[in-house]
């Protein structure tokens, strides 16, 4: 019985690692640039120190799992395993651009065009100061534009881009017609942030969903360990002398 407040201790602690990141990080990773659409796909999209979570708990499952000293190799084995193939596991498909970039890049293109400066121009600046993906993505609207493609043709480019998309159809449309630009990139920006704030809201809803797993995996199991375990076996000891 002495093995198990080890083993229980070891599960409260994976429990609490698990509910300490995997909520938190979900909320930061809202605020995290993506990759340019057009990087390749990289690899470890779990992270070192949750690999080595992963192979810490799976090692100590074998040396409880397996009896004698053969479980010492085999842990070692089935640890290193699980983190070295779990590190080549390919990472999730890039995200677009969050929302709220959008809407600070939108906001700054309309008061380079407020200011008088052609679409050219303001894109190029755009450019510059915006953070990836959308600097990749303005950059390629303004290679067109330099190289003297009509601006509607240029802003079709981003069509098919699941955040810019609405974007490049309406300012396309809009040059077409010779309406104003500003006043639209502004509409997009209000958008923007109310698709921001409440993907933020959602995502704040669901860490508490999220943590109902570790719960139930790690602490349950601690608690029955330490606090049920013992006293049946006492009664049972005592019961049968």
């Amino acid at each position: 019985m002495t093995g198990a407040v080890p083993l229980a201790a070891l599960t409260a602690a994976l429990g609490m690692a698990l509910l300490l990141s995997s909520p938190g990080a979900a909320l930061g990773r809202l605020r995290t640039p993506a990759r340019p659409a057009g990087a390749p796909p990289g690899r470890d999209p779990l992270g070192v120190p949750r690999r080595r979570l992963i192979a810490i708990a799976l090692a100590c499952l074998v040396l409880v799992l397996v009896p004698g000293v053969a479980a010492v190799p085999l842990a070692v084995l089935f640890g290193g395993a699980a983190f070295v193939l779990l590190g080549r596991l390919p990472a999730r498909a890039s995200r677009p651009a969050p929302a709220a970039q959008v809407a600070e890049t939108l906001e700054f293109l309309a008061v380079c065009l407020d200011v008088g400066r052609p679409m050219s121009q303001a894109v190029a600046a755009v450019a510059e100061a915006s953070p990836e993906p959308s600097r990749v993505l303005l950059r390629q609207v303004g290679a067109h534009l330099a190289l003297g493609r009509a601006g509607p043709d240029a802003w079709e480019e981003l069509r098919h881009d699941p955040v810019w998309g609405s974007v490049a159809v309406d300012v396309a449309r809009a040059e077409r017609s010779g309406t104003p630009v500003a006043a639209l990139l502004r509409v997009h920006a209000d958008d923007a942030r109310r698709e921001s704030r409440d993907a933020a809201v959602k995502a704040a809803r669901t860490v508490g969903v999220r943590s109902v797993m570790p719960l139930m995996l790690c602490f349950l199991p601690a608690f029955i360990l330490v606090g049920v375990v013992p006293i049946i076996a006492g009664l049972l000891r005592g019961f049968f002398g």
